[in-house]
């Protein structure tokens, strides 16, 4: 199970991450900065729903299907009313950047992309994760073709290329909805949220703060380097899909398994986590190695325009990428304790070291390059400190639990 459970994640990734190389493919790369841009908004609209929806249903996983199903069923209509309101940023955003259709496009599409996510949670949760890789695998294959399609000179626009991507979240979204009989729930849905409110936010903040600092990192770079520089960051970041691909699953297989298996220690639960942390990081380093040796013109075909500038941040964010994988591998174990709160202080951490010290080497430099090296400085403090966090809070769950251990000891004597 925890190998599809990982294969479904992966595939979540891959389509999104095909998504933004086919937009990159059709666009100038003045035009992909602005884009990066709306995209990163995306991302963040995603991660609150993964994060206060998507979670939760994960941690049900142990209650019975009847129990699941009603869950997933408000955690859609729930996903369906925040893309009312992620819909109004996009418009607002993309009419501010001079974007008003692709702006307009992302917000249509929104509610689909949402709820997939939601579902895709709930067939994992009800022991489905098959179902679950069947239909990101649906969506996955057809943004493949379009990416195809434009490598042979298609080169649809931007748009049409938002609205594919969003009609086949879609379909996907409704044989999700279909296999595992969920339905959208109205009824007190106001009461449903409001019982469990406290830990959905702070769930949603562990999982969209990051992607906050996504946004922000993109407009220091559009506002003191350009939207060619903000283009290239975003393109280089993208050139590490695959790895973001297996490190954005940890939560997903991880945190179900240690509510599994509660009676394991803290220990037991760092040991594959940190396991999966080192061979990413590993895996990362090679990647940038092999991206570095990439032809201009095999890169031109996947990124367009903005392989130019994002070749050449390459080898400072494959640094930030390989120090990311500590750092998730980190917040996956405070998420597998419950400790939502640990997850959340280091995001704000990680988020004020990145943005304070990019926008000083954006002012400072007005480039690019610097602004990538300040991403990958922040990234390592972070990683370092993260699992320095991790290690103390084993340490003292270990201290307590022998302790208590001792006491029970003494009163048996």
């Amino acid at each position: 199970m925890a190998l599809l459970t990982t294969v479904d994640q992966v595939l979540s990734s891959a389509s999104n991450a095909l998504m933004v190389f086919a937009l990159a493919q059709v666009s100038s790369a003045p035009q992909f900065g602005i884009i990066a841009l709306l995209i990163t908004v995306l991302a963040v609209w995603t991660g609150f729903n993964r994060g206060a929806l998507g979670t939760p249903l994960l941690l049900t996983s142990n209650l019975s299907a009847r129990q699941i199903t009603a869950e997933s069923g408000y955690a859609v209509s729930w996903s369906l009313w925040t893309a009312l309101l992620g819909g109004v940023v996009f418009i607002g955003g993309g009419a501010a950047f001079g974007q008003p259709t692709v702006g307009l496009a992302f917000a249509l599409t929104l509610p689909a992309v949402l709820a997939q996510d939601v579902l895709r949670h709930s067939a994992i949760s009800l022991g489905r994760p098959a179902l679950a890789v069947l239909a990101d695998g649906l969506w996955t294959a057809a943004v493949l073709i379009l990416f195809v399609a434009n490598l042979c000179g298609a080169h649809e626009s931007a748009e049409s290329a938002i609205y594919l991507w969003g009609l086949s979240g879609l379909v996907s979204a409704v044989l999700l909805a279909a296999r595992c009989a969920v339905a959208p729930r109205h009824w007190r849905i106001l009461q449903w949220w409001n019982t469990y409110w406290r830990p959905r936010m702070r769930f949603a903040s562990v999982y969209s703060v990051g992607q906050v600092g996504l946004v922000l990192v993109t407009l220091v770079a559009l506002t003191t380097a350009g939207s060619v520089a903000a283009a290239g960051i975003r393109g280089a970041w993208t050139l590490f899909g695959p790895v973001g691909m297996l490190i954005s699953a940890m939560p997903t297989v991880f945190v179900p398994q240690a509510a599994r298996n509660r009676d394991d220690g803290p220990g037991e639960h760092w040991r594959p986590v940190r396991t999966t942390s080192l061979v990413t990081s590993v895996l990362t380093i090679v990647a940038a190695t092999g991206l570095m040796a990439v032809p201009a013109t095999l890169g031109a075909a996947v990124l367009g325009a903005t392989w130019t500038e994002a070749s050449s941040l390459i080898p400072y964010l494959g640094v930030a990428a390989a120090a990311m994988c500590w750092l998730v591998g980190a917040f996956t174990y405070f998420s597998a304790q419950g400790a939502s709160k640990t997850v959340f202080r280091l995001n704000l951490m990680h988020i004020g070291l990145q943005v304070t010290s990019s926008l000083a080497a954006g002012v400072l430099f007005n480039s690019a390059a610097a602004i990538a090296i300040a991403i990958a400085a922040s990234s390592c403090v972070m990683a370092v400190a993260g699992v320095a966090c991790v290690h103390f809070h084993i340490r003292a769950a270990t201290s307590i639990s022998s302790t208590l251990s001792s006491f029970g000891r003494v009163a048996v004597q």
